[in-house]
């Protein structure tokens, strides 16, 4: 990256914190103004300060940074708020692109009264947006007085070993339903089976399996 003219330096500053205007910070974008508080090193890689990119990758944005805390307190009379409405306390809104919540080394928490996720993208198959994904290296845990799932087509659930669905009082299954249980292993050349398929059925879905994990390794 070629190096940016900053001529035209100018900060006012004392012991305790300043105001710099076109520099080029460590990263060695042009910045049109900076303010940065000045103290020794705590051992930190970041100072307190905030930076207006004028150039470089970043040009356009805003980098706010600080060892510490970084707290925003609104809210005390949101505008719309009624007896029915609580009003709207903050807004951030992104134009375009993602906004990414990173805690790598501590958990990220949403606290309110109520909270709402709302995926509006288009699942067509051109696109392939409009969903809620979750991913864990551990469990997925949800705990919660009723739990209730609405499926305007169809509700899979499938896991590798073991289903488990247990109720300590009723369990209620309505329409039309259907157990698909594969045969014994062992009664495969056998006339009979111990589950709802034959063994010539388990035979071909055992075939169709091996012939799909021989497709996914070519």
């Amino acid at each position: 990256m070629a190096k940016f003219n900053t001529f035209n330096h100018l900060e006012v500053n004392n012991t305790e914190g300043g105001l710099f205007l076109t520099y080029t910070n460590k990263n060695g974008a042009k910045v049109a103004a900076g303010l940065r508080r000045i103290f020794p090193s705590y051992g930190t890689e970041t100072a307190q300060s905030i930076e207006l990119v004028e150039a470089g990758p970043l040009e356009g944005s805003i980098i706010a940074q600080t060892p510490k805390s970084f707290v925003i307190s609104c809210g005390e009379t949101p505008p719309g708020a009624t007896s029915t409405q609580d009003g709207v306390a903050g807004v951030w809104n992104a134009a375009n692109g993602d906004i990414v919540l990173s805690a790598p080394n501590g958990s990220v928490r949403i606290v309110a009264k109520n909270i709402e996720l709302i995926s509006h993208g288009d699942p067509s198959e051109s696109t392939d947006r409009g969903h809620v994904s979750m991913y864990a290296t551990g469990d997925v845990r949800s705990v919660s007085d009723n739990i209730k799932m609405k499926a305007n087509t169809d509700v899979a659930v499938s896991a590798e070993s073991n289903l488990l669905l247990v109720s300590t009082n009723q369990m209620t299954l309505g329409g039309e339903v259907k157990v698909d249980e594969g045969s014994d292993p062992a009664t495969i050349f056998s006339s009979l089976g111990t589950g709802s398929k034959t063994p010539f059925q388990w035979t071909e879905m055992i075939e169709k399996f091996v012939n799909g994990l021989k497709s996914a390794a070519s």
